[in-house]
């Protein structure tokens, strides 16, 4: 299983980002392998393109701070489940996610994309 950490930094003892689309790194952590990934967020698209690439990387599970309703949208048309861990550090984060302890999102935590203030 592949796990999506949106953070402040490049690390897993780095904060979970407040805003996902705006995390600076997203964190890729397989638990088949126990290694941890660290990109930086491309940014992101009015199609989201880049979601949909990690989709297709196979990365179904994200943990994040915030969403707006566009991402939400996007990655639950496609089955991937989003998890609050807001004010987290993402090694605590993703602990709590991998014992069952993190709140899994069924709508968006934001009423409108943040490009739409």
């Amino acid at each position: 299983m592949k796990i999506l950490l949106a953070t402040e930094g490049n690390t897993i003892e780095n904060k979970i980002a407040k805003r996902f689309g705006e995390a600076p790194y997203y964190l890729i952590y397989s638990s088949d392998t126990k290694k941890t990934e660290a990109r930086v967020n491309p940014g992101h698209d009015d199609n989201h393109l880049g979601l949909i690439d990690l989709i297709n990387e196979g990365v179904l599970h994200y943990i994040i701070g915030n969403t707006g309703p566009n991402a939400f949208n996007v990655l639950d048309d496609r089955n991937a489940k989003l998890y609050l861990a807001r004010g987290s550090v993402a090694k605590d984060a993703l602990d709590a996610f991998l014992n069952n302890k993190l709140e899994r999102l069924t709508k968006s935590t934001l009423k409108r994309p943040i490009r739409n203030k």
